[in-house]
C-alpha cells in the first residue's frame, strides 16, 4: 500500500473529526459574545472534546493528520487573547477600568483557560513533546505568555497560601481581572477548564518559544524601562531572569506542571548565551537544594543566587527534588557536554552537584521510587558526559538481519556472513586495541551507582540503571568492559536476592542488544540465563521469581537478534530446551507468553535448522494456546514430548521441578501431565523416575512428599492402562512397595502436623489409582486400604472427602468380590450398615457429610443385593436430605446436599426396574421399585423448598441446585425405564408419527391402565406385556413448577441452574420428555433454542420469566419465586424483578384481568401459610408487598370480595407477630399494616376494623425499637389521612400530641404510662381492644435479670462433649 493509501486509511479512522472541529470552534469564541450557530458552552465543549481524543490514548497516532489543525485552531484565538490581554496591562490606566471592561476581560481569561485545556487534553493523549512542536514560536510570544503564566501562577499561589512567596515577581501588576478570576476560582470548584492545566499548556508553549535563534536581551522591554529610567536599572528584572525564576516556582509543583517545568528550564538553560550566570547558578542553587533536603540544614557557604534562585527556608519538598533532578536530566541529555564541561569553574559546580547527588542517593532521604530513578538518569547521563561521545568501534554487530533469508536459504548464506563478518571483527577488534584513553573518575563512580540501583526494590530503577549501563558501556574503551560485565555477574551470586537477579538479566539484555557482549563471553553469560529462566526461590507459602523469568526471556529474546546462527549454536540447545519448558510449564502466563515470544524470535532470527522443530512446536505453542495454563500442561505440553529431542528434558523437569513446586495445583497438574507423557516413554519413567518418586514419598519437606505420592498415583495408573503391572515386569519389585506405600505413610504418621490435609487427598488418589490400575492387593492390604478411606471420609475438609469417595467407589468395584447370594454378612455390616448407621445417628457432622456421600457411590453389588438393603440406603438419604434433619442438634447444610448427591447416585447405579416381562427372571441386583422411585422424586422434590440459612447465608441453594440436578438427571433416567414410552432407538416406520409426536401424545396413566386392564383377560399363552411407567403428568408438573420457580430466584447461580435444567428438559430429543404441559407455548415465552440465554443475568431472566406467568399451571410457581426475589436486597435483582412484575400488573390492570390478580393474592397468602417463621421467605414477602402497596397496584385486590384479601392476610400478620422475636421482620410488618389502609377505597371500614388492632398491639411490643417504628409510621400516616380516619379535628390533635410526646422506645414502663397511652390512642381512634389487651405491662422486668441457672451453659458442653 502507498504512502498516500495509508493516510487515506488513517483518516477514516478518526471517525469524530467534524464533531471535534465544531467544539474546538466552539471553544474559540467567547461565551457571551451571542454567536450565531453555537449553542453549546465553554464547559460542556471541552467535557466532550475530553471524551473524545481520550479514546485515542492507546493509539494516539491516529489523530496525527489532523493534529495540526487542532492544535492550530485553538492556539491562534488563545495567542489573540493573550497579547490582548498583556497590551492591556500595558496601559497606565488599567487599574481604573470600569465594571464592564473588567467583566470582558475575566470572559477572555475564562475563554483562555478553557482552549489550554483543550490543548492539555490533547497533548496528554499525543504527548507534550509532539504537541510542542505544532506551536507558534515568534519572538513576539515571549513576553506575552510569560506575563499571563505570571498571572495564573500568582492565582495558583494564592490558593495554595503562596501569596507572599518570594517568587511574585518585580513588575508584575494584578489587575482587577486577575483579582476577580482568582475569586472566581475559588468559589466555582466544578469548573472543567483547570487552572494547573492552562499553566501546562503555557509552559509548553514558553518551553519552545523560549529557543528562538536570537540573542534574548534583544527582546526584553525591561532593558529599555531601564536605560528610560537610570534608577531602576540596579533593581529591574530581566526577561531570563523572569523566565528562569517563573520556571523554578513550578519545579515543586504536585502534578505535571513539574515535569513541564523542568522541560521549559532544561531548554532555556540549554542555550549558550546563558552559560554564565543563569547556568552556574542553578547549578549552585541544586547543590543547596539537595544538600538541604538530605540533611535538613542550609548549607553555611551559600553563594549569592538569591536574585534567579531563593536560598531554600526550610527543607525543600520532595516534588522541589523531583524537578530539580528531572530539569538536570533533561539539562545533561539535550545540552553540549562542552556547555557542562569546557571551563574549571564549571566543572567545579559538577563536581560538587556530583558529591552531593551520590549522598542523597545513598542516603534514607531517597525513598520515592521517582526519585531514584531519576538519580539514576542522572548519573548515567553525567557518566556519558565524562567519556568521548561516541561509540565504541569494538562492538559486535550482526550486520544483515533477514528473517526470509534465514527462512529460505537455510545455513548456505550464514556461513558465508560469518566469514565476512569474523574478518570484520578481527580488523575492528585490532583497531580496538589502540583506541584507549583516560576514564575519569567520575566514570567509575557512575557505574558503581548504575551497577548498586539494578538491585533496586523498584523495577523501573532496574530498568533505567540497566538501560544506564548500555549507554555508559557503549563509550567506555573494549578493556573496561569485562570488568563491568564481571561485575554484573556477580551480582548474580546471591541466588537468594531476586532483584539482583532481575536487574542483571535487563543488563546483559541491554549489552547484547548495543553489541556490548562479545561472544567469547556467551560461554559464562549464557548458563546464568538459562538458571534465571527456571528462577523460582520459595519463600513461605508463595514464591518470588516471575520477574525474573520475564526478564531471562526478555534476553534470550535479545541474543536471538543480537548474534549470527554460528555464534549462538553452540548454546542453542540449552536455550531452546530452557525455553520451551518455561513456554509450556511456568505458573504465570505473562512467562509462558514472553518464552514463546523469545523462542519465536530464536528459531526465525537463528533459523529453524539451529532450533529443531522450531516450526512445529511455534503452531502449536502460540500466544492463545499457551493462555489457558491447563492446556498448556496436558495437551500442548504432550504435543511437543513427541518429539525426541525434547521428551526426556520435558519428563525429567516435570519429575525433578514440577512435582516439587510450592503451588499445589502446579504439582497436581505436573502429576497429570508427567502420566500423559509417560506413555511415550513407560520403561524410562519405570525405571528412572517412579524409583525416585517412591523414596522421596517420605521427605521431610511436605511439598516434595506431597508432588511424589500424586506422580506416583498417576504414573501407576499408566502402567496399569499399559499392562506394566505383570510378574516379570519393570515394574515387577516395585508392586509390594506401592501397595504398601499408604500404609507406610500412615504408620510413619505423615498425615499429622501441619501439610497434613494435602497427604491425605494424595493418599486418596494413591488408594484410587492402585485399585484402577489393577494391582493385585491381599485381603489384608485391601481391608488396610478401606479403613483409611473411612478415615479420611471423615476428615472436616471437603476435597478430602470427595478424594476419599473417589478411592471408595474404585476399591470397591474393583475388590472385595461378591458371590452369587450378594456380599457377605461381614463386608455388609463393614459397609452399608456401618455407613447407614453413622449418617443416621453420628452427631459428627464431617463425618454424616463424608459417608453420606460415600453411600453414592457404592456400587450395586453392595447397594441392592436385596429390597431391603436398598430400601434401608434410600431411607438413610431420604431422613438425611430433609430440611428438618438434625446433626448433634442442629441442621448440616453439606450433609442435605452430599445426600441428595448421593441419592440420584445411587439410582443411576441399582437404575430403575425394567419389567418387559411377567416371567422375567429376577436380576441379583434389585433396582427400583416404583414406590422407591417416588419416594426419591418426593424427597427431591421436598429438597427444592430448601430455604435454610446460617451465617454464610443461603446455604439451602445447596440443597436445591443438587436436586435440580437430580430431578433432570432422574428424569431422562425414568423415560428411558419406562416401556409405556415411545423409544427413539427402536426406530419409528414412515406411516408412524413422529418420535416427538409420539412422546408428546403418549396417553395418560389412567388411560395407559384402563386398556391393560381391559385386554389383561384376552391374553392366554402370549407373554404378558406390563406397560410400566414412573414418570407421569403430576411428576412432570411437579418438577417443571420447581424449576420455574427457581428460575425466578433471587441467587444468579440458582436461577443459572433452573434455566438450563429447564432448557435441556424441553429440549431434549433422545429422551424426549412426555407430559410437559403447554411445551411449545413455553418454549416461545422463554425463548429457548432461539440464542444462548444467559440465565444468572437478572435484567433478561425475569422479562422472558413473566412472559411465562400467564401459561396455565405455572402461575403460582413463577409468581412464588419472583416475589422473593422482588423484595430481596441484591439491588439489580430486585430492581429488575420489580419491573416485570409491575409491568405485569399494569397490563392485567388494563386488561381488566381481575381474576389474575386475584390469583395473586392467594398466591401471597400461600406462601404465609407454607413458610410460617421463616424469615428467609417472609421477610421477602413483606417487602414486596410493601412496594406493592405504596405503588398502589394492589387497591383491585383490596376491593375484591369486599375485603376478604384483607382480612386473610391481617390474620396472617397477627399469626407471625404473635411471638416473632425477628425486630426486622416486625418492623415490616408494621409498614405493611399501615400501607393497607386505603381510607379511599370503597373498603375503608374494612381495613380499620382489621387493621387498627394490630397496629395498636404493635404500640405495645416488648421491643422498643418496634414501638418507636409503629408510633412514627402511625403518626405519618395521621398527618396523610387524618381528615379521614377521624371524625373531629379534637381526636385528630389528642392522637397527634400522644404519639409525639410519649417515649415509646421506654425500655421500662414501670407507672404504666405508655400503656395508658396506647389505650387512649385506641379510644380516640374508635379500636375496641379486649379487656386482657388493656392491661398489658410491658418492661416491668429486665428480662436479662431472671436468674437463671449459672450451670446451665456448663452443663449443656458437657452433655454434648
Amino acid at each position: 500500500m502507498t504512502s498516500n493509501n495509508t493516510a487515506t486509511s488513517e483518516n477514516a479512522f478518526f471517525i469524530e473529526r467534524e464533531e471535534v472541529f465544531g467544539l474546538i470552534n466552539a471553544l474559540s469564541v467567547l461565551q457571551n459574545s451571542n454567536t450565531q450557530g453555537i449553542t453549546i458552552s465553554h464547559d460542556d465543549a471541552l467535557r466532550r472534546l475530553r471524551a473524545i481524543v481520550d479514546k485515542y490514548l492507546e493509539c494516539p497516532t491516529l489523530l496525527d493528520p489532523h493534529l495540526e489543525s487542532m492544535v492550530h485552531r485553538l492556539i491562534l484565538p488563545a495567542r489573540a487573547i493573550v497579547h490582548e490581554l498583556f497590551l492591556s496591562q500595558l496601559a497606565d490606566d488599567i487599574c481604573e477600568n470600569a465594571d464592564d471592561e473588567n467583566g470582558t476581560n475575566i470572559d477572555k481569561l475564562s475563554n483562555l483557560m478553557h482552549l489550554l485545556s483543550a490543548i492539555y487534553a490533547i497533548s496528554k493523549v499525543r504527548g507534550r513533546k509532539y504537541i510542542q512542536r505544532l506551536m507558534p514560536h515568534d519572538a513576539v510570544d515571549v513576553e506575552p505568555v510569560l506575563t499571563t503564566l505570571r498571572w495564573f501562577g500568582w492565582i495558583e499561589r494564592q490558593e495554595r497560601g503562596l501569596g507572599n512567596s518570594s517568587y511574585d515577581a518585580h513588575r508584575l501588576k494584578i489587575t482587577n481581572c486577575i483579582q476577580l478570576l482568582q475569586h472566581q476560582q475559588n468559589e466555582a470548584r466544578d469548573c472543567e477548564a483547570k487552572l494547573w492545566e492552562s499553566i501546562h499548556s503555557l509552559l509548553t508553549w514558553l518551553g519552545i518559544i523560549s529557543l528562538v535563534p536570537f540573542d534574548l536581551h534583544s527582546i526584553d522591554s525591561s532593558l529599555e524601562d531601564a536605560t528610560n529610567d537610570n534608577s531602576g536599572v540596579g533593581n529591574s528584572v530581566t526577561l531570563v531572569q523572569s523566565i528562569v525564576r517563573t520556571s523554578a516556582s513550578h519545579l515543586g509543583d504536585y502534578g505535571a506542571t513539574r515535569e513541564t517545568a523542568a522541560a521549559c528550564l532544561a531548554s532555556l538553560l540549554s542555550r549558550p548565551d546563558l552559560q554564565d550566570l543563569e547556568l552556574e547558578g542553578f547549578v549552585k542553587w541544586s547543590v543547596q537544594i539537595l544538600y538541604c533536603f538530605r540533611s535538613g540544614q542550609v548549607p553555611l557557604d551559600v553563594e549569592t543566587t538569591q536574585l534567579l534562585f531563593p536560598v531554600p527556608e526550610d527543607t525543600p519538598t520532595i516534588f522541589l527534588v523531583m524537578g530539580v533532578l528531572q530539569t538536570l536530566v533533561t539539562l545533561v541529555k539535550t545540552g553540549h557536554r562542552s556547555n557542562l564541561l569546557s571551563t574549571e569553574q564549571k566543572l567545579k559546580g559538577i563536581e560538587k552537584l556530583w558529591e552531593q547527588a551520590i549522598l542523597t542517593a545513598e542516603s534514607s532521604a531517597a525513598g520515592s521510587v521517582i526519585l531514584r530513578k531519576l538519580f539514576v538518569k542522572l548519573f548515567a547521563r553525567i557518566g556519558c558526559a565524562h567519556l568521548p561521545p561516541r561509540v565504541a568501534t569494538w562492538r559486535y554487530q550482526r550486520g544483515k538481519r533477514s528473517l526470509v533469508e534465514n527462512l529460505m536459504n537455510g545455513m548456505m548464506n550464514t556461513q558465508k556472513d560469518d566469514a565476512t563478518n569474523s574478518i570484520c571483527q578481527n580488523n575492528k577488534t585490532s583497531l580496538s586495541n589502540n583506541d584507549l584513553f583516560f576514564v575519569p573518575d567520575q566514570v567509575e563512580d557512575a557505574a558503581d551507582q548504575l551497577l548498586r540501583c539494578l538491585t533496586d526494590p523498584a523495577t523501573i530503577v532496574r530498568w533505567s540503571a540497566a538501560k544506564g549501563i548500555g549507554r555508559l558501556t557503549e563509550r567506555l574503551p573494549a578493556i573496561c568492559v569485562d570488568d563491568v560485565l564481571d561485575a554484573i555477574l556477580k551480582i548474580c551470586s546471591d541466588l537468594e536476592n531476586d532483584r539482583a537477579w532481575h536487574g542483571a538479566c535487563l543488563a546483559l539484555a541491554e549489552l547484547a542488544r548495543r553489541g556490548l557482549l562479545l561472544p567469547e563471553r556467551l560461554r559464562d553469560v549464557v548458563p546464568i540465563v538459562v538458571q534465571a529462566i527456571g528462577y523460582d526461590i520459595r519463600r513461605g507459602q508463595h514464591s518470588v521469581g516471575t520477574h525474573v523469568r520475564d526478564a531471562a526471556c526478555y534476553t534470550c529474546w535479545a541474543f536471538a537478534r543480537a548474534y549470527e546462527p554460528s555464534v549462538l549454536k553452540p548454546h542453542v540447545s540449552t536455550l531452546s530446551a530452557a525455553l520451551v519448558l518455561t513456554s509450556l510449564f511456568d505458573r504465570e502466563v505473562n512467562c509462558r507468553r514472553a518464552a514463546s515470544a523469545a523462542f519465536q524470535e530464536s528459531v526465525g532470527r537463528q533459523g529453524a535448522d539451529s532450533f529443531l522443530h522450531g516450526i512445529e512446536i511455534l503452531t502449536t505453542a502460540d500466544y492463545f494456546s499457551l493462555g489457558n495454563r491447563n492446556d498448556s500442561f496436558l495437551n500442548i505440553a504432550l504435543r511437543i514430548a513427541k518429539f525426541e529431542e525434547y521428551r526426556t528434558v520435558i519428563i525429567r523437569h516435570l519429575s525433578d521441578v514440577k512435582l516439587v513446586h510450592w503451588d499445589r495445583d502446579i504439582r497436581q497438574l505436573s502429576a497429570k501431565s508427567l502420566a500423559q507423557i509417560a506413555k511415550l516413554c513407560p520403561t524410562y519413567c519405570a525405571s528412572a523416575v517412579l524409583p525416585k518418586l517412591i523414596e522421596q514419598c517420605f521427605h521431610n519437606d511436605i511439598v516434595i512428599r506431597h508432588g511424589s505420592l500424586i506422580g506416583c498415583a498417576e504414573l501407576v495408573l499408566v502402567f496399569g492402562e499399559l499392562n506394566m503391572l505383570q510378574d516379570g515386569g519393570v515394574i515387577g519389585d516395585k508392586k509390594t512397595a506401592l501397595a504398601e506405600l499408604v500404609p507406610s505413610i500412615e504408620k510413619a504418621r505423615l498425615y499429622r502436623g501441619r501439610g497434613g490435609e494435602v497427604m491425605r487427598a494424595a493418599a486418596c488418589r494413591m488408594i484410587e489409582c492402585l485399585c484402577r490400575s489393577g494391582l493385585p492387593l491381599t485381603v489384608k492390604q485391601q481391608v488396610r486400604l478401606l479403613d483409611s478411606v473411612d478415615a479420611c471420609l471423615q476428615h472436616p475438609n471437603e476435597d478430602i472427602q470427595n478424594n476419599a469417595a473417589e478411592a471408595l467407589r474404585a476399591l470397591l468395584c474393583n475388590h472385595f468380590p461378591v458371590g452369587e447370594k450378594g456380599p457377605s454378612t461381614r463386608l455388609q455390616n463393614r459397609v452399608v450398615d456401618k455407613y447407614v448407621s453413622i449418617v443416621r445417628t453420628e452427631d459428627n457432622a464431617a463425618a454424616t457429610r463424608g459417608f453420606s456421600l460415600a453411600l453414592g457411590v457404592l456400587p450395586a453389588k453392595l447397594l441392592a443385593p436385596t429390597h431391603e438393603v436398598l430400601d434401608s440406603v434410600l431411607e438413610c438419604l431420604c431422613y438425611a436430605l430433609a430440611k428438618e434433619s438434625l446433626v448433634g442438634g442442629e441442621g448440616d447444610a453439606e450433609t442435605r446436599r452430599n445426600s441428595i448427591i448421593s441419592l440420584v447416585n445411587v439410582c443411576k447405579t441399582v437404575g430403575f426396574e425394567r419389567n418387559e416381562n411377567m416371567d422375567t427372571n429376577p436380576s441379583s441386583i434389585c433396582p427400583l421399585t416404583r414406590c422407591q422411585a417416588k419416594k426419591v422424586f418426593d424427597s427431591l422434590l421436598l429438597a427444592m423448598e430448601d430455604y435454610s440459612t446460617d451465617r454464610r447465608g443461603d446455604v439451602g441453594s445447596w440443597s436445591r441446585i443438587a436436586a435440580m440436578k437430580g430431578l433432570e438427571t432422574l428424569a431422562y433416567l425414568a423415560i428411558e425405564s419406562s416401556n409405556a414410552f415411545p423409544r427413539n432407538a427402536r426406530g419409528i416406520y414412515s406411516s408412524e408419527p413422529s418420535y416427538e409426536e409420539a412422546a408428546d401424545n403418549t396417553p395418560s396413566f389412567k388411560k395407559r391402565a384402563e386398556d391393560f386392564l381391559g385386554n389383561y383377560h384376552s391374553l392366554s399363552s402370549e407373554k404378558c406385556v406390563i406397560p410400566q411407567t414412573y414418570f407421569d403428568e403430576e411428576l412432570c408438573a411437579s418438577i417443571m413448577c420447581a424449576l420455574l420457580k427457581q428460575l425466578g430466584e433471587k441467587l444468579d447461580v440458582v436461577r443459572c441452574q433452573a434455566g438450563g435444567c429447564l432448557e435441556r428438559l424441553l429440549t431434549a430429543r433422545s429422551p424426549r420428555v412426555p407430559f410437559v404441559s403447554h411445551r411449545d407455548m413455553l418454549i416461545k415465552a422463554l425463548r429457548v433454542g432461539e440464542e444462548s440465554t444467559n440465565w444468572s443475568n437478572a435484567a433478561v431472566t425475569f422479562p422472558l420469566l413473566m412472559r411465562a406467568v400467564n401459561i396455565e399451571g405455572y402461575f403460582s410457581s413463577i409468581l412464588e419465586g419472583i416475589i422473593v426475589s422482588v423484595g430481596g436486597l441484591t439491588e439489580s435483582v430486585s430492581k429488575n424483578s420489580s419491573a416485570s412484575l409491575f409491568e405485569w400488573i399494569r397490563v392485567c390492570r388494563q386488561l381488566k384481568a381481575t381474576q389474575k390478580l386475584l390469583q395473586m393474592g392467594e398466591v401471597f397468602l400461600e406462601l404465609f401459610s407454607r413458610f410460617k417463621r421463616n424469615g428467609r421467605v417472609l421477610l421477602p414477602l413483606l417487602s414486596t408487598l410493601d412496594k406493592l402497596l405504596s405503588h398502589g397496584y394492589l387497591e383491585e385486590l383490596l376491593i375484591m370480595n369486599n375485603g376478604s384479601f384483607i382480612v386473610n392476610l391481617m390474620v396472617s400478620l397477627t399469626n407471625e407477630a404473635n411471638g416473632c422475636s425477628d425486630v426486622k421482620r416486625l418492623l415490616a410488618i408494621v409498614k405493611v399494616s399501615l400501607n393497607m389502609i386505603q381510607l379511599d377505597l370503597d373498603t375503608a371500614a374494612t381495613m380499620r376494623e382489621s387493621i387498627l388492632p394490630l397496629v395498636m398491639t404493635m404500640l405495645l411490643n416488648p421491643y422498643p425499637r418496634v414501638r418507636q417504628f409503629t408510633a412514627e409510621e402511625l403518626y405519618v400516616k395521621i398527618e396523610e389521612d387524618g381528615d379521614k380516619l377521624f371524625d373531629n379535628q379534637s381526636s385528630l390533635e389528642s392522637v397527634t400530641q400522644l404519639l409525639l410526646n410519649v417515649v415509646w422506645n421506654d425500655e421500662y414502663d414501670h407507672h404504666g404510662h405508655i400503656v395508658k397511652s396506647r389505650n387512649q390512642v385506641a379510644d380516640l381512634m374508635g379500636v375496641s381492644l379486649p379487656e386482657e389487651a388493656r392491661r398489658v405491662k410491658i418492661g416491668t422486668t429486665d428480662p436479662r435479670a431472671v436468674l437463671r441457672d449459672e450451670f446451665a451453659s456448663y452443663a449443656s458442653l458437657v452433655k454434648s462433649a
